[in-house]
């Protein structure tokens, strides 16, 4: 009898480290996840709602602009981090497994969630991705979204 005891709470007790270890790596994954959305926040703060250059301006990156040059908000649509990078537009290779995908879209300053017209304010989306091999899926970790108002 107290072998089967201590046997059920044996196996209690290892149920509950595996769970534990699952929710820490959940939480690691994650707490890496927003860090990574924030560094890309940080590195479009301050920057121009147009382009500087009304002359060049188009919607995303101009012709021959890099990460290194992009000069307003709308440049970084449509791009993926991988390595992810930080607020300093520096690659992260330890973190190659995440990725990094930015949007921006016109939206409605009235109804942030409905799409707008160009010029009256934009809808920033980070979204942050893992993968931990080549084989394994991708899985959406942590998306981060903030409205840019024009002045």
């Amino acid at each position: 009898m107290t072998t089967a005891i201590i046997g059920i709470a044996f196996v209690a007790v290892m149920e509950l480290f595996a769970a534990c270890t699952k929710q820490n790596r959940y939480a690691n994954h994650t707490t890496t996840a927003m860090m990574l959305a924030e560094h890309v926040r940080e590195m479009m703060i301050g920057l121009p709602f147009a382009d500087p250059n009304p002359l060049s301006a188009v919607f995303g990156a101009e012709t021959g602009e890099s990460l290194e040059t992009y000069d307003d908000l709308d440049d970084f649509n449509g791009l993926s981090f991988n390595p992810p990078v930080d607020a300093q537009r520096q690659a992260i290779p330890e973190l190659s497994q995440y990725t990094q995908t930015v949007s921006v879209v016109a939206a409605d300053p009235n109804q942030p969630s409905v799409g707008g017209t160009a010029g009256k304010a934009l809808r920033v989306r980070v979204v942050v991705t893992y993968r931990p091999g080549s084989s394994s899926p991708v899985e959406q970790v942590y998306s981060l979204s903030w409205l840019v108002m024009n002045n």
